[in-house]
């Protein structure tokens, strides 16, 4: 997917973007961990191939980016293509791409995806001129999330704009569920990194109510911050010196976790079923994808992990019901083919 890159920290009343880009996916590891790759495939009048590298090799740094793809019309001089090479910056010609293609993605071609329909992205981000009240919501998802490069700050934003558009949403709706999967799938990014920094931490934790005591200081950026931040809700929320800042439904994420770090590494790959989900409540009804299904049978535990994940979410985001069980029902029916 593109997305809009603007400067996070800026002092503008309104976020000014700075550049854009036309790529932006994950790639997951063998040790579970989300590798971030970026790409372009324009360039400017007179510019040099190498020019575009080095533009691109500076957003990777300031994204924490791991990979980068830069797709131009034209041949590229060999030296351009190996400096490119030294800065973790892939540059290929129109002609060049079939290649690279076909040799990192051996059955690209035959992939039955619903993320492969273009209409659907552009179905997708227009969402909001049907639904005003979820423009900010898909910006989000277009846009904000990419710019977020705290993964505990990832998290807890992706549940609030869940919560925020929670009664604008209707299960009757097919594009509200794919909405609503794909914020899931946003979130599941950022839990991932979670899971991995507590079972790299403690690789099982010794009871309940220790995780729950370090989870908590942790998603809010260690002690000092989590000690600033709950002095300001116990303040604003009248509630005392007793009451302690929390995500909603608490419990049930600390035993969210617990299950998750049963096969930790497993998680890398749900994003992409909830995502590949998503797009197939999207498309009609006449076109039945396989994806989804593929990769459940290809990652069988990371399936079982969607369905845990998706639950905790519509339950901590206090949406209707219906919107768990079709969801899952889903989620479900792709794990039994």
């Amino acid at each position: 997917m593109e997305a809009e890159i603007y400067f996070s920290e800026g002092v503008s009343p309104k976020k000014k973007v700075v550049t854009d880009l036309d790529t932006v996916a994950l790639i997951p590891s063998e040790f579970g961990e989300l590798s971030l790759l970026i790409g372009d495939c324009k360039t400017l009048k007179n510019q040099s191939p190498i020019s575009r590298s080095f533009w691109l090799s500076g957003l990777m740094g300031l994204l924490k980016a791991h990979k980068g793809l830069v797709l131009l019309t034209k041949e590229i001089e060999r030296d351009h293509k190996q400096l490119s090479s030294n800065l973790n910056v892939s540059l290929l010609s129109e002609r060049d791409f079939e290649t690279y293609a076909s040799k990192t993605c051996m059955n690209y071609k035959s992939i039955n995806s619903a993320l492969c329909n273009g209409n659907s992205w552009d179905n997708y981000f227009e969402l909001y001129k049907r639904f005003p009240a979820l423009e900010n919501a898909i910006r989000f998802v277009k846009n904000e999330f990419w710019n977020i490069t705290d993964n505990k700050l990832k998290l807890r934003k992706t549940l609030f704009i869940i919560r925020d558009i929670r009664r604008e949403l209707n299960p009757d709706h097919r594009e509200h569920i794919a909405l609503l999967s794909d914020l899931i799938s946003l979130f599941t990014v950022a839990l991932n990194r979670v899971v991995l920094d507590t079972f790299n931490q403690y690789l099982l934790p010794e009871s309940k109510e220790h995780l729950s005591r370090e989870l908590k200081i942790w998603i809010w950026g260690g002690m000092d911050q989590y000690l600033y931040w709950n002095k300001l809700y116990q303040i604003a929320s009248q509630k005392g010196n007793d009451s302690e800042m929390e995500l909603p439904e608490w419990d049930l994420f600390v035993q969210l976790i617990r299950q998750l770090l049963e096969e930790p590494y497993a998680i890398s790959h749900a994003p992409l079923i909830l995502r590949e989900v998503a797009f197939e409540f999207l498309a009609n009804n006449d076109h039945n994808y396989t994806y989804s299904m593929n990769l459940a049978k290809k990652h069988p535990q990371s399936a079982k992990f969607t369905i845990l994940i998706s639950s905790y979410v519509c339950k901590a985001a206090k949406l209707p019901k219906e919107f768990d069980s079709l969801i899952v029902e889903r989620l479900m029916k792709i794990q039994d083919v």
